[in-house]
């Protein structure tokens, strides 16, 4: 049964699109709040309040094994969960340490494995569940230069694809959105100016996104979309590439 008021974990909370897939949901539920930047975090925190959310801050790093596996144990049922955390590498695979690909996968890709082998059960006993991925279209095409994060990416993906088949029958979706270039640090942070100009020419909507637009497919994704429509991911970049 869907509540009345969910409570969303949300990662990546202190990141431009976490903010925004916020600010999407303030009036949906309460939230924990997951990132790095534990300033942005309490600033959320309170321009959520204002909106009559509750959001408690879960200043956890995925990328820690161990403080993530006795972290996710203490986690309350939440009925939604969005992963938006991320980060990017850029370099050739053969430039790629070993450190450096592990903790790819660990924030993107094995911190959501513990979160939903957590909440997943109550999920099932409730009868109710959404479960949204903020992927990448790199990893639907893949990245040169990019490979390590469009792996990441496209494992995200793939389990996104196999956990919405698994749960199809027990009222809980999941799916994921696949943003192109968006007007965030991560993305304008590495190209030069006469490099956007470029990108932006290619992108067939001739702009780059913006981070509400990813929040705005969340949104529906969440409080919309029946649990019918699962196991699916949908593009957010502008018919881009």
């Amino acid at each position: 049964m869907r509540p009345v008021r969910h409570l969303i974990l949300l990662t990546g909370a202190s990141g431009a699109v976490g903010r925004a897939v916020a600010r999407a949901l303030a009036e949906a539920g309460d939230f924990i709040l997951q990132g790095r930047d534990l300033g942005r975090l309490r600033a959320l925190q309170a321009e959520l309040a204002a909106r009559g959310a509750r959001a408690d801050v879960w200043p956890i790093d995925l990328a820690d094994r161990a403080a993530l596996l006795s972290a996710v144990e203490a986690l309350p049922p939440a009925d939604v969960f969005i992963h938006a955390a991320g980060f990017p590498h850029y370099g050739l695979i053969t430039e790629t340490p070993p450190d450096v690909w592990d903790a790819l996968f660990d924030v993107h890709v094995r911190s959501a494995y513990l979160i939903v082998r957590r909440l997943v059960p109550p999920m099932r006993r409730r009868g109710f569940g959404r479960i949204v991925f903020v992927s990448s279209i790199w990893g639907v095409v893949g990245a040169a230069g990019e490979a390590a994060y469009a792996a990441a990416k496209g494992a995200q993906i793939a389990l996104v694809r196999s956990l919405g088949k698994e749960l199809a029958r027990s009222g809980i979706s999941v799916n994921a959105v696949a943003p192109g270039a968006l007007a965030t640090p991560m993305v304008q942070g590495v190209f030069s100016a006469e490099e956007e100009a470029a990108l932006v020419e290619a992108i067939p909507a001739h702009r780059l996104g913006a981070p509400e637009d990813v929040a705005a497919l969340v949104r529906f994704l969440v409080l919309d979309a029946g649990d019918y429509l699962t196991a699916q991911v949908i593009g957010v970049s502008g018919g881009w590439p």
